[in-house]
């Protein structure tokens, strides 16, 4: 599911998002792929494909905090987005394999087509089922109306403007637009009617839209649990597709897959209690975990207990408490151990080991190693779809790399997964 949020375009863009701040890049080495991809190996992250793709992340030299996330691709040109630092990692993530673009909460396009947000897991290819969006139309920046528009009254920023706490929303979009498209013209060669904007559908059409109470009545719950789950990060809630007067507001299509997907949560067998529907297994453990400790800290200590509990409080009620305490702990993982960073820098170790050179004296690269081995098993119990997609991109660019057979990778750190004791294993014989 895509959850990476620009702050703002980046002027060099040829893909801008709607609705939020250009700043200048002029300062970075775009027109230069190899030195951007060697600066970005260098202090940020880096991947490729052989047919031309590259996407990366370099933190800006006077904002580290503040990273660029670039996506180039050879016939559809390139976007440039500014995020957090601690985001890009996940930003990246996300182009991963087919998208090039993500607009209206998690849409996203190919290059040819348009694609609901990714919610449904398929197995096989370790990766989300495409939907393709019935009678989608692409807005490009040659045929966006949206009122006369001067590119004199825009404001272009400096990354010393920003913050890192909210998207650089502005006011006067169209302006801005104008102000772009007058410095793209003069810069690149490519057509404005081959720059993207978003994209125009019925089912994202404003008065289509689903606000709080229909998304909770979708899924069978009241608006006061749905706005719980969103204000704690629970039961993976999809982005909004809008967000109008501060109402969030969800396509149809979206609403009844993640209600799908919620029962199948609460009816498959790997649910229990009721107070762990949404969290996954190793997430569930750390809820209970938690909420043990913290009850005997509210109820089991005289010194604590006295100073809050009446006479009609009960020691289930406590326990009820508690139990929120806890989901609150798990709800929030991320927090404690970024999952999209672990990911990545686990791929990078994996491919590192598998298809890194041999040391002195060996004939082959080090089997992995138990450190390795374990952050994967950590990773797959409390992130599993994180998880296959590790080993799906690392079995993949193994193949690019060194010729290693997919299939073969995957057997291999499939079987991590099921060797509990953290032995170490070799690598694959053909990674010689």
């Amino acid at each position: 599911m895509h959850t990476a949020h620009p702050l703002a375009n980046g002027l060099s863009t040829h893909h801008p998002v709607p609705g939020i701040a250009f700043v200048d890049d002029t300062h970075l080495p775009l027109d230069d792929d190899g030195r951007l991809k060697e600066a970005a190996l260098r202090t940020g992250d880096a991947h490729s494909q052989p047919d031309g793709q590259w996407w990366a992340y370099l933190p800006d030299p006077a904002r580290p905090e503040l990273a660029w996330c670039i996506r180039h691709h050879p016939e559809h040109g390139r976007t440039v987005l500014l995020h957090p630092t601690t985001h890009a990692p996940t930003a990246l993530r996300a182009w991963w394999g087919e998208p090039l673009l993500h607009r209206a909460g998690g849409y996203w396009w190919d290059g040819t087509t348009w694609y609901r947000p990714g919610q449904t897991w398929n197995p096989e290819r370790a990766a989300y089922q495409p939907q393709a969006v019935p009678c989608a139309t692409t807005v490009t920046a040659a045929h966006h109306h949206a009122g006369p528009a001067d590119a004199a009254r825009a404001h272009l920023l400096h990354i010393t403007n920003l913050t890192t706490d909210e998207p650089a929303r502005t006011s006067r979009w169209t302006d801005d637009l104008a102000l772009w498209s007058t410095r793209h013209t003069q810069t690149s060669d490519r057509p404005l009617a081959a720059c993207v904007l978003t994209l125009q559908a019925p089912e994202l059409e404003t008065s289509q839209l689903l606000g709080v109470p229909a998304m909770a009545a979708t899924a069978g719950i009241s608006p006061s649990t749905l706005r719980a789950y969103i204000s704690r990060g629970d039961c993976d809630v999809p982005p909004p597709q809008a967000v109008v007067g501060r109402r969030s507001l969800w396509s149809r299509p979206v609403a009844e897959k993640w209600a799908e997907q919620r029962r199948a949560a609460v009816d498959g067998p790997l649910a229990t209690t009721p107070d762990t529907i949404g969290l996954s297994p190793g997430a569930a453990q750390a809820q209970h975990d938690f909420a043990r400790i913290f009850f005997d800290q509210l109820w089991h200590r005289p010194e604590v207990r006295k100073r809050w509990t009446l006479r009609h409080r009960t020691a289930a009620d406590v326990r009820q408490v508690a139990d929120e305490l806890g989901r609150t702990v798990a709800a929030r993982l991320d927090d404690i151990l970024p999952a999209d960073a672990v990911a990545a820098t686990l791929t990078a170790a994996l491919l590192d080991t598998l298809t890194g050179r041999a040391r002195p004296g060996q004939d082959r690269p080090a089997g992995v190693d138990p450190c390795s081995a374990a952050m994967l098993r950590w990773l797959h119990r409390h992130h599993p779809d994180l998880a296959r997609q590790v080993i799906t991109d690392t079995a993949d660019t193994a193949q690019r790399r060194r010729g290693i057979a997919p299939a073969h990778t995957e057997q291999l750190l499939r079987g991590l997964l099921d060797d509990h004791h953290g032995n170490t294993l070799g690598a694959p014989a053909s990674a010689a």
